[in-house]
């Protein structure tokens, strides 16, 4: 749970749910419903994390079977269980053994829910660095095993079962390699997503050293790839066997490029923090001194911003920080940033650096902050007429004489005004100076691993060889998925 709350942010994660499947009248016993679910949108995420120790005094042969029945084969029956309950009794789903408190957030109907099942795995990394000395200890892909054939193959997992809902295995390092990459939502979802399409293929056979190799490949290859983890040099076609060795990830880690990425995200957190202050103020009843807005469109606020990839949330602290810097230059004036994506045209974002006046309070500050970006996401509308959806957030003035510190968050939608909306919008403008002819709009361009290439002529060979070793690495996996094709022709 952990893991989960630091990903998916606490308002989506729910440990230790129960269902009351066998319970009559409220007596009876109820019965556990997973470790952990989260819902967010459409999507959710169903995790069994299961801890059974490898027995090391038993022979392989009888400890490997034993440790898989136990740790992944019963994993699996409790996912596809619950997945099974929650279709059919989704109301029926309690954050007690009791089964009084019902889950607190609607489930997504099952005729647009997109489910993603997940076993967290642990006790089998000492017994496999022993069998493997050179490995990272995580549990190996090998997809042409299917069912009981596991039993034969020591640390090494295939298809469980192809005529149910795919079953994502992670033990204990991939599970943190993969949360420790992918730490958003929509990452997260996009990787299984993609994991998922790609593993339970009947027309490939994957093999890889360990799941931090895949996520390696993943990570180089996914961004404008055909195939999420195949380079487009491979060619259009998918290879009949694609086979990842132990070299993906120690080089992925020690690319420049991929150090670079690595702190930016570290800025972008700030982004996360912001959401969970917001979360703390009320889980998830957000009540603000004059905060008109309802709760749950302050919720629908916070799942935009939890829906921005990790990539987007450095763009957007970004441009947040600019502004505030901006603002340091001009105490007493108040400033904005609109910030929107070609990408994503249909949402902006508007960020309010404002200051306090001496003669208000600081409820009426909140007050006035909070009318203020109402009054910006309308006009807004005028300028970006082609989105409809538009988030606000309020912060202090950097400049100040007070210790308090608030942030204030609203959502404003609109697919298009109506005469008397655009006429009202139109008055804002013109009394407030909202946004006015002189805006300027700057467009800019950012990749998600950075570029470093412009100071290679002050590093000498040795770095520039180092700065190179990405598309080295490209060429050297095209290779690879052209040896594999030409074995599969065999």
């Amino acid at each position: 749970m952990r893991l989960c709350r630091k990903s998916f942010l606490s308002l989506w994660a729910h440990a230790n749910l129960h269902t009351a499947q066998d319970m009559r009248q409220r007596k009876g016993s109820a019965k556990e419903f997973a470790d952990v679910l989260v819902v967010f949108g459409n999507d959710v995420i169903i995790f069994s994390d299961k801890h059974i120790e490898f027995q090391q005094d038993q022979d392989l042969e009888i400890a490997w079977p034993r440790w898989f029945r136990r740790a992944i084969v019963d994993s699996a029956k409790q996912l596809h269980g619950a997945l099974s309950w929650l279709r059919r009794f989704p109301d029926r789903v309690f954050l007690d053994a009791s089964c009084k408190r019902p889950l607190p957030v609607a489930l997504p109907s099952t005729d647009v829910a997109r489910y993603h099942l997940v076993a967290v795995t642990r006790g089998s990394r000492e017994a496999c660095l022993k069998l493997f000395p050179n490995s990272f200890g995580t549990l190996q892909i090998d997809t042409s095993i299917v069912g009981d054939a596991h039993g034969r193959q020591p640390f090494t997992i295939g298809v469980l079962d192809r005529s149910r809902n795919f079953v994502h295995v992670l033990d204990e390092f991939s599970l943190e390699v993969v949360m420790n990459e992918l730490d958003t939502i929509t990452d997260f979802v996009q990787y299984l997503n993609a994991r998922e399409s790609f593993l339970s293929s009947t027309a490939v056979v994957v093999r890889t050293a360990g799941e931090e190799q895949l996520i390696a490949a993943y990570i180089l290859n996914g961004g404008g790839s055909k195939h999420p983890f195949i380079p487009d040099a491979a060619g259009p076609k998918m290879p009949g066997l694609v086979i990842f060795d132990e070299s993906h990830y120690p080089s992925l880690i020690k690319h420049p490029e991929y150090q670079e990425k690595r702190r930016q995200d570290k800025i972008s957190h700030a982004w996360d923090d912001l959401i969970e202050r917001f979360i703390r103020l009320g889980d998830p009843k957000l009540v603000h001194p004059g905060f008109e807005q309802p709760n749950h469109e302050t919720e629908k606020a916070l799942r935009i911003m939890a829906a921005e990839p990790r990539f987007r949330r450095h763009l957007l602290i970004e441009s947040m920080g600019e502004m505030l810097a901006a603002a340091l230059e001009q105490p007493g004036r108040r400033r904005a940033r609109l910030f929107s994506t070609r990408e994503q045209p249909d949402l902006v974002y508007i960020f309010l650096a404002m200051p306090k006046l001496k003669t208000e309070s600081f409820v009426e500050y909140r007050r006035h902050r909070v009318a203020l970006l109402h009054a910006y996401c309308r006009v807004a509308k005028l300028r970006f007429a082609h989105a409809d959806t538009f988030v606000a957030l309020g912060i202090d003035h950097p400049v100040r004489d007070y210790e308090l510190s608030s942030e204030d968050v609203i959502v404003f939608t609109c697919h298009e005004y109506t005469p008397e909306e655009r006429a009202e919008a139109e008055y804002f403008q013109r009394e407030t100076g909202i946004l006015g002819d002189g805006l300027s709009m700057k467009e800019g361009y950012a990749t998600k691993f950075p570029v470093i290439n412009s100071s290679q002529s002050k590093q000498g060979p040795k770095k520039i060889k180092r700065a190179d070793s990405l598309r080295r690495q490209k060429k050297r996996k095209a290779k690879l998925a052209k040896a594999a094709r030409r074995m599969n022709r065999r």
